[in-house]
């Protein structure tokens, strides 16, 4: 029997043996304290615990378990207060299973009752879910890689229509431009393959902007410059004429 089989023995019984959401709520404890043993039964429980993890009176927990063992679903054997604790077994009742495990159960018990020790035997049934839990968190599954998108070279029309306007010789530019990177198969100069071309071409607008406005100050400076030695040989000039 597995968690789930157990589950399901409890909603069956249920739909013709009406039960209290406490009963209900005892008997899944149970079954989480089963398995926290690794599915050991019968398996000794202490009553104190019980009472501090639901909440319950002593009284209470007599009661549940009572409704429990009655309705098919537990059996359990009073422990001794000082130096056992109660043990409890979860009951079979369906198929061929029922049979076997309510032997082995009874023949534990009466074992027990007799004055010897319960003889605990490991439940062999496969489970898959190595965390102990009914429901174990579900995988996320992986993200996948997005595939780039295959570079596609633009026509020398979709290079020009970016260059248009940005630059004084733009025209020129965008030719000089798309015949470059064209003639290296649009690859960087280190052979690196170019995934935007427009990113590529705006780097080249700024370049010769950068280069055109340092051309004009380099000019205005020359210009400059030659003006006082034009008025200083004006002013020469004039001297000698004076004279």
């Amino acid at each position: 029997m597995t968690y789930i089989d157990y589950i399901n023995q409890f909603w069956q019984i249920r739909r013709y043996k009406p039960m209290t959401a406490h009963e209900a709520d005892f008997y899944f404890f149970l079954l989480k304290e089963c398995n926290i043993r690794n599915w050991l039964c019968p398996f000794e429980l202490p009553t104190r615990l019980i009472q501090a993890e639901l909440g319950y009176s002593n009284k209470t927990v007599i009661d549940l378990r009572n409704r429990l063992k009655q309705k098919g679903l537990i059996d359990f054997i009073e422990g001794n207060r000082r130096e056992k604790a109660a043990s409890y077994i979860l009951l079979v009742t369906s198929g061929n299973q029922s049979g076997n495990q309510t032997g082995n159960q009874s023949s534990n018990q009466s074992g027990n009752q007799n004055g010897n020790p319960i003889i605990k035997t490991k439940n062999k049934t496969k489970n898959n879910n190595n965390s102990g839990e009914l429901f174990p968190p579900e995988e996320k599954p992986k993200k996948k890689k997005s595939a780039k998108a295959e570079f596609i070279p633009p026509t020398l029309y979709q290079v020009k229509a970016y260059f248009e306007e940005k630059l004084p010789d733009w025209e020129r530019q965008a030719e000089t431009f798309f015949y470059h990177f064209d003639s290296l198969g649009w690859r960087n100069t280190n052979g690196a393959k170019i995934e935007r071309w427009d990113s590529k071409a705006n780097l080249w607008i700024m370049d010769e902007q950068a280069k055109q406005y340092q051309h004009g100050k380099q000019s205005e400076n020359s210009c400059g410059g030659n003006k006082p030695s034009d008025i200083g040989t004006t002013a020469g000039k004039l001297k000698a004429v004076e004279l």
